[in-house]
């Protein structure tokens, strides 16, 4: 298992980064994404064209992107297909991933609310907390909220795009079971820790400078690099579970 894992990683950064079509377009789709969001954050409601642009255009152009960028991550792996090519089936793709998504958004809703109860209950309301009710609820929330949800969400995209909107409803209980398959957890599990671990190193990493110009150019570097880590880990990551799913898939047509 540990092999094929291995392979299925190394070919989605390989496909990655020899298809710089590909990964252009997707960095500029990343790029996009985060200027929707810088905008809506920062934007002054002071004029009716500010309110309309803050409150209905930037959070479209931001769903868009978002889901249309989770389709180019997931099919830049396929062989002898360009750039162009994708990035057209991507946008075609993206509302088949958004609809995908209801699902997980609504269990997302549920593990949020029940996890607000039980932190009011047993924590924030308590004078003296245990230590090991805080130490499960912060895990329990960590696991849940950045593994258990964002594969089950993966796979179901991944079922929306190869067996179109329809199949990934109807066999959604075996898409989200597919997230919890050994492969793709530990796929999910050793990109992040490579590049999480490499991105934290280029955020927090102190570099002695002297001069203020230099320290604000080193600084500014430092997150530029680490914004590419975060995007590069995201990118392998859904590379890599495509890749191993459809290595699944061929297997068993074989067999």
């Amino acid at each position: 298992m540990i092999k094929d894992v291995m392979a299925a990683i190394a070919a989605a950064a390989r496909k990655l980064f020899s298809n710089w079509g590909a990964l252009v377009i997707s960095f500029l789709l990343f790029a996009v994404l985060w200027s929707a969001g810088y905008l809506f954050a920062t934007t002054r409601l002071a004029t009716t064209l500010l309110v309309w642009l803050n409150a209905l255009l930037l959070p479209l152009v931001a769903l868009i992107t978002f889901f249309t960028w989770q389709a180019m991550g997931l099919s830049y792996v396929r062989i002898g297909v360009g750039a162009g090519y994708l990035f057209k089936r991507a946008l075609q793709d993206c509302w088949k991933l958004l609809l995908a998504s209801v699902p997980v958004l609504l269990l997302a809703w549920l593990v949020v609310y029940l996890l607000a109860k039980a932190d009011a209950k047993w924590v924030a309301d308590v004078e003296k907390p245990q230590r090991w009710i805080v130490l499960t609820l912060t895990w329990g929330k960590a696991v849940l909220l950045y593994l258990v949800l964002p594969l089950m969400a993966i796979h179901c995209w991944l079922a929306a795009i190869r067996e179109g909107l329809k199949g990934a409803l109807k066999g959604l209980f075996r898409h989200l079971a597919r997230a919890f398959a050994p492969r793709a957890i530990l796929i999910y599990v050793l990109v992040w820790v490579i590049f999480g671990a490499l991105a934290y190193l280029a955020f927090f990493t102190k570099t002695p400078i002297k001069s203020d110009w230099a320290e604000l150019w080193v600084v500014g570097a430092r997150f530029a690099v680490g914004w590419l880590l975060l995007f590069g880990g995201w990118m392998v990551t859904l590379g890599a579970l495509a890749e191993s799913s459809a290595r699944r898939a061929l297997g068993d047509l074989e067999v």
